[in-house]
């Protein structure tokens, strides 16, 4: 699927940044947090993808400038209903999708920005399933969390965690 952030003439975001990123890095960097919200809903039906829409829509008060860009990026897409249900690349594959991200972003823009992103992503991936109760979860500060998804959220994280030498 082709994305077309809002750009400037360099085909990069349009912030008055020039971003050391080649295109199809931020593609991939627009289109994960999306990945991300269809590999945490799992085609389950009693999990909140609503939520998870919001969580990438609260990128746009990240303090990182690059969240942003991206979330501008996201909601300038013309999205058709086979872009959104568009086939799963399966856990695996999305985390070391996540991992590689991060690892760009702190080699190539710093350690501050790769962890404002890989935050976010796990900020998505961890509210599909804050709303409905369902067995086979736990309580983590006062929310509940699928034991599968908490799972994939941890797994981000560890991806964040290798990228930032941690």
């Amino acid at each position: 699927m082709p994305s077309k952030p809002a750009s400037g003439p360099s085909g990069r975001p349009d912030a008055g940044v020039d971003l050391p990123l080649r295109r199809q890095e931020w593609d991939l960097l627009v289109r994960l947090p999306r990945t991300v919200l269809v590999t945490a809903c799992a085609g389950d039906e009693r999990v909140d993808a609503v939520a998870g829409v919001e969580a990438i829509a609260a990128g746009q008060r990240s303090r990182a400038l690059l969240v942003r860009g991206v979330v501008a990026a996201i909601f300038a897409e013309q999205l058709t209903d086979n872009d959104i249900d568009g086939p799963s690349l399966g856990t695996a594959a999305v985390l070391a999708d996540c991992g590689f991200a991060m690892r760009l972003l702190a080699e190539r823009l710093g350690a501050d920005i790769a962890l404002a992103y890989g935050e976010w992503l796990m900020d998505i991936a961890a509210s599909v399933g804050r709303t409905a109760w369902q067995a086979g979860r736990i309580r983590i500060g006062g929310v509940e969390i699928q034991l599968a998804e908490r799972r994939f959220v941890n797994g981000i994280a560890r991806e964040l965690a290798r990228a930032l030498h941690r």
